[in-house]
């Protein structure tokens, strides 16, 4: 069933549809988040309900060089993301008024925002949930600050909107696909696919090299940073997700195969259309 303009058929609850009706103006502004901060420039957004917790984060995020603004709960967290959309959210899973799923749902239903979802639990079908409503990443309790700064310093990179004329300056064209680097745009039959970071870095790297066989951890490697330490099985939320995507355009369009024990490839018989 299709969403409703109150926020019907997505699972939330009636206050939120009612404050801030999809589609209507009260969404957030600039919604396709093209800002492309500096990392020690960045705002952060952390949701969280342990305070111990928010209190200690803040600090090193603040000691790092972010701006950091907090809120205690789901509803607190959606409403200061719609008031000023930050340029990362760090989302913890479990909290109370709203979980950290719903709020990760209502912010992918507007922006590419990246989004890092913390959890409690070392459950594989935490984690996966969390990537498929659209998480970029995320850190399972208890974590050192290092690592989650890390791993906030790799998102703000992979959305990082890259300026026109600096040496790496690319344009690819596989078939009907056409991905632009610069802008961080990919149009399948010139319709625009709103990808978030991690998903255009993905799609990037497997069409770059059609016909190469990814490995899992090759891909991680060249999506997250080799710092980046993250489950070799996170790959394959995003592949589903950009299947999903590009299947909703054109369903006859399956450009990325799966490798059988090692991973993935992008398939094109179109390799002449690559700019660089």
């Amino acid at each position: 069933m299709a969403p409703g303009l109150d926020g019907s058929g997505l699972g939330l609850p009636p206050f939120l549809g009612e404050r801030y009706p999809l589609g209507s103006n009260s969404t957030p502004q600039n919604p396709r988040h093209p800002r492309a901060p500096m990392a020690e420039s960045a705002t952060i957004l952390l949701i969280d309900d342990d305070r111990s917790l928010v209190d200690v984060l803040s600090m090193s995020l603040a000691d790092a060089g972010f701006t950091v603004r907090t809120a205690a709960d789901g509803r607190a967290g959606w409403e200061t993301f719609c008031a000023a959309p930050p340029d990362l959210v760090i989302l913890d899973l479990l909290m109370p008024e709203l979980d950290g799923l719903q709020v990760c749902k209502l912010i992918r239903r507007h922006h590419t925002t990246p989004i890092m979802m913390l959890t409690s639990r070392d459950e594989e079908m935490d984690k996966v949930l969390g990537l498929e409503m659209g998480a970029d990443d995320y850190v399972t309790k208890p974590f050192s600050t290092r690592e989650l700064i890390a791993r906030v310093r790799a998102a703000l990179r992979r959305a990082t909107i890259r300026a026109p004329g600096s040496d790496d300056r690319r344009q690819r064209r596989r078939g009907p696909l056409h991905l632009d680097r610069d802008r961080r745009e990919v149009r399948l039959h010139d319709t625009r696919l709103e990808l978030t970071a991690t998903e255009f870095e993905l799609l990037w790297t497997l069409a770059k090299e059609p016909g190469y066989v990814h490995s899992r951890q090759r891909l991680i490697d060249r999506v997250y940073g080799e710092d980046v330490v993250v489950a070799a099985r996170t790959i394959d939320t995003f592949v589903k997700r950009l299947r999903k995507k590009l299947s909703e355009i054109d369903p006859s369009f399956t450009p990325i195969e799966t490798v059988r024990a090692i991973g993935y490839r992008f398939i094109s018989d179109d390799h002449a259309g690559n700019v660089t």
